[in-house]
């Protein structure tokens, strides 16, 4: 599964391995915090299964979720690069499973082989395109096409099937979060959305059917 999405598909079999022997598994559950903002930073995180919602804001403001992360995808990576108190919150959104590797494990070899540890910083870049990428999504001036972009990026874009067969796990209010939207205008939204065959709904459920359309409409021209 890492070999197909995420950070370690741009990297051998031979360092995909050597990380994965070096992890333990453990199990989220729903709205369990995996750690907070200044909590110590122990160490590294990939999702095998599930999502998990990424919180923050400046310290005089309440922490929103941001974005949602799912299978294949990595995070924690301040452990590795100097460590410290956390500077995010990250919580599961739905039944999730995940790999550890903790910091005392892995700065050791990050010490002794340069390769590692370069291939372990680039977890840094890929944050950066994805704050990016989030920064951008909430800069479209368009409700819907915003609230498109949203979805488009916290689901998957298209890459990843939902591991309840009803959809994926999001609220009203998590959107709302997300894409600077009341929950009604949501609603709303959605419901268009539906009707163009895009997604189907269920109860704080979301299945993406069309992702390309999605995008399509996420990321057209403001004038389109």
């Amino acid at each position: 599964m890492f070999a197909a999405r995420g950070w370690l598909t741009e990297h051998p079999p031979s360092f995909r391995s050597m990380l994965i022997d070096e992890a333990v598994a453990m199990e989220v559950r729903p709205g369990t915090h995996v750690f907070r903002r200044d909590d110590a930073s122990n160490g590294l995180y990939g999702i095998v299964s599930g999502a998990i919602g990424v919180e923050g804001g400046h310290r005089r403001q309440t922490p929103l979720l941001g974005h949602v992360m799912r299978r294949g995808e990595w995070f924690g990576i301040k452990a590795l690069l100097h460590g410290g108190p956390r500077e995010l919150t990250y919580r599961a959104i739905e039944p999730t499973i995940l790999l550890f590797v903790s910091r005392t494990q892995l700065v050791p070899l990050m010490q002794t082989d340069p390769t590692i540890a370069v291939r372990v910083g680039q977890l840094a870049e890929i944050g950066n395109r994805l704050g990016s990428w989030i920064a951008r999504d909430l800069l479209t001036p368009d409700a819907g096409r915003r609230l498109a972009s949203v979805l488009y990026r916290v689901l998957g874009t298209g890459e990843v099937v939902p591991d309840d067969p009803q959809g994926f796990w999001l609220t009203h209010q998590q959107l709302g979060e997300m894409a600077n939207l009341s929950r009604h205008h949501v609603g709303r939204k959605l419901a268009s959305f539906e009707k163009a065959g895009w997604i189907s709904c269920g109860y704080n459920r979301v299945r993406l059917l069309d992702a390309e359309a999605l995008a399509a409409f996420a990321y057209a021209d403001e004038d389109t």
